[in-house]
């Protein structure tokens, strides 16, 4: 007998550039999203960064608001 295993359709995915998955804002970002909803998303290496992929398109939108907000803090403290 051969056990099949469920797998979530990916929905989408974002890459994140220049962020390792043990970057501790990618490591922060992991923790809240399992603390909030337990979406199922996987972490994997893109070419030019951490490569995130998602089952519910809500959980990418999440993703890209807080990563948009990061970027935006720290051209503010670097200016």
């Amino acid at each position: 007998m051969v056990k099949r295993r469920k797998e979530d359709p990916i929905v989408a995915v974002l890459e994140f550039e220049g962020k390792t998955s043990e970057d501790p804002e990618v490591v922060t970002w992991l923790a809240e999203h399992k603390a909030q909803n337990g979406g199922k998303i996987r972490l994997g290496q893109g070419s030019k960064g951490v490569r995130v992929a998602f089952s519910k398109e809500a959980d990418m939108a999440l993703w890209k608001a807080r990563s948009q907000q990061a970027a935006k803090s720290k051209k503010s403290q670097a200016g």
